[in-house]
């Protein structure tokens, strides 16, 4: 076997994906290749961090950031940004964007207007010479320390953006590694950052064809299940928790269209999630008109995420947005800080309309028409309605105008590929599944047997293995498990699932005079530190 030289990189110090990589770094080298880290020790003089809560000094911020780090697990091989930086080197003509997707995420933009707008345009400027800084620093150490591939965290983020393009410049290849949607296993994309949906698209296609067996389906089921009931604690962000089971808010319409939309600033600028849609908006008003809908057949649920602080920002701006929208329209809506509860309104609906949220998840389970007008993680998983564009919404029509019989069956194939993607999802795509085990948001379990060359493979093909490549010959469990979702036994399907049991620890923690810190973070509210 030739043996590899592989660098790490998590350069904000976020619980869990420091401890991640660790734990990556520990497999590798337990399989005889060498691991080398990229560390910030206080050496940029604005990141991600920084600017997600201004008010706090440079000083707490660096020091938190550095206690929690890499140095804080590994005590060899670590270098420093400000060891390796250098202002000469020679950078791509689209480095300038390279800090698009945080200034996005930081000032939680929506509209067009908001993107060519003084303060995006700030975040960008300050954002932009450390970002430059991190490149020729990564650049440097891969040179020095003759990398083979890297593994890198997250991918998207300013620092983060610039250790993927040097690794890409360098023509070496890389893995992102992000947290998974319900915590077990670790989201591991080669070639593309953490919102790259080529190895999801092909995983989807690769596996919507196939049944899952009794136990596959009780285990996806159950994650869903988990969210009806309101007990989904481990997804890093929960909402709904605490809502109330309402009625369909308009007794007189024709149809029941939920329209839900997501945060647009998450994945902007991303080319993966372009649609022709010049905004979000549009292309809601390009639905309506095409399906001859009045303002009575929609309700618009402003996502609750809206009504929560991220940092030192708040989701107005998105609000306002939709909201402005429904009010010209007079489209009735349903405040983000409202308490009805979104499943309860996608029960009663006829269809529901996404922009790559997950409230497809629950809405494809019960069988509904899932309208989505842009790419999404399910978007090759067999069970939406595409509506990407005006030549696609043409063939676009309701399930519910259908006769009974089509209506049914549409229904019982998008419940059975919801279900189908709903595993790939989360124990297919998602690798280590059985490895690395979610207990808290921020805290995890790790286990002896795992694939110690899962990883080295991964930089070597570049291509995603399903983590479970197993599944049945035909559908008879699979429509067991449809048939107790159809009856809304939730509690049930929760209680059922299976559960691998291992009782072999890794050992993954911290050096041990800076164990105590995560102690002090169980404490914290969750959140993006």
């Amino acid at each position: 076997m030739n043996y590899m030289r592989i660098g790490f990189v998590s350069i904000y110090a976020w619980r869990p994906h420091v401890e991640h990589l660790h734990y990556l770094a520990g497999l590798a080298r337990e399989a005889g290749h060498q691991t080398s880290f990229l560390a910030c020790d206080a050496d940029l003089s604005s990141c991600y961090t920084k600017e997600l809560r201004p008010q706090r000094s440079d000083v707490l911020h660096c020091t938190r950031c550095r206690v929690g780090g890499i140095r804080s697990f590994e005590s060899q091989g670590v270098h420093s940004i400000g060891d390796l930086a250098t202002d000469r080197m020679d950078l791509p003509v689209e480095a300038s964007d390279w800090c698009h997707s945080s200034a996005s995420t930081l000032g939680r933009f929506e509209s067009d207007a908001d993107f060519q707008s003084s303060s995006f345009k700030a975040f960008v400027n300050r954002l932009d010479g450390p970002t430059r800084r991190v490149y020729g620093a990564a650049r440097r150490w891969i040179e020095q320390e003759r990398l083979d591939a890297i593994c890198l965290f997250n991918g998207r983020m300013d620092a983060t953006r610039a250790v993927l393009e040097a690794a890409r410049s360098a023509q070496l290849p890389f893995v992102s590694v992000e947290r998974t949607w319900f915590g077990d296993g670790l989201l591991m994309l080669p070639g593309e950052n953490c919102l790259g949906l080529q190895s999801v698209d092909k995983t989807m296609l690769d596996w919507r064809n196939k049944p899952l067996t009794h136990a596959q389906g009780l285990k996806a089921a159950s994650l869903v299940a988990s969210r009806f009931l309101r007990r989904n604690g481990k997804e890093w962000r929960a909402y709904n928790l605490s809502a109330h089971i309402t009625g369909w808010p308009i007794e007189k319409s024709r149809y029941r269209l939920l329209l839900v939309p997501g945060s647009r600033n998450e994945v902007w600028g991303h080319p993966d999630w372009s649609s022709e849609w010049r905004e979000r908006t549009a292309a809601f008003d390009a639905l309506i008109e095409h399906l001859g809908l009045s303002p009575n057949d929609v309700v618009l649920r402003c996502h609750p995420n809206w009504g929560e602080l991220i940092g030192s920002a708040d989701g107005t701006k998105a609000e306002r947005y939709y909201t402005n929208w429904a009010t010209k329209r007079g489209i009735h809506f349903i405040a983000s800080t409202d308490r009805t509860s979104t499943l309860g309104l996608i029960e009663h609906c006829d269809a529901v309309v996404v922009s790559g949220g997950s409230a497809a998840l629950e809405a494809g389970l019960l069988g509904k028409q899932v309208i989505a007008m842009g790419p999404s993680v399910y978007q090759r998983a067999g069970f939406q309605s595409d509506a990407y564009s005006s030549e696609s919404l043409r063939n676009l029509v309701l399930n519910v105008d259908l006769d009974e019989a089509e209506r049914e069956q549409r229904s019982a194939n998008i419940a059975r590929q919801t279900l189908r993607f709903a595993y790939t999802m989360n124990f297919r795509l998602s690798q280590y599944v059985d490895y690395v085990r979610c207990v808290t948001t921020t805290r995890f379990e790790y286990f002896q047997g795992a694939d110690l060359n899962r990883l080295p493979n991964l930089l070597r093909t570049g291509v995603l293995q399903a983590d479970d490549d197993t599944f049945a010959n035909d559908q008879t469990g699979e429509n067991e498990v449809l048939a107790v979702i159809a009856a809304r036994q939730w509690q049930t399907l929760l209680e059922s699932a299976p559960r691998t049991i291992n009782t072999q620890r890794r050992n993954v923690q911290r050096r041990w005079f800076l164990r105590s810190i995560d102690h002090l973070r169980e404490a914290l509210p969750r959140g993006d530190l």
